[in-house]
């Protein structure tokens, strides 16, 4: 999971300094890696994922993908 964390800070960061989308798409055949399409709660996993790792599930339909954005920081 750290790897994909990492590819996703990444993927964000490297959209930001072009001025683009401010988000990482990751597709199905990538999610079913660590969340089997038939794992119980899956979606409540990968926003506990993204949670922990200081993003946002902004969008997630099955087998299609998950959008992820950085979590704004609190004031």
């Amino acid at each position: 999971m750290k790897t994909l964390a990492a590819y996703i800070a990444t993927e964000i960061e490297r959209e930001l300094r072009a001025g683009v989308w401010k988000h990482c798409a990751i597709y199905e055949k990538e999610l079913q890696r660590i969340w089997p399409l038939d794992e119980k709660d899956r979606e409540a996993k990968i926003t506990q994922f993204a949670k922990e790792y200081g993003f946002r599930l902004v969008f997630y339909k099955e087998d299609l993908c998950a959008i992820f954005d950085k979590e704004p920081l609190s004031n």
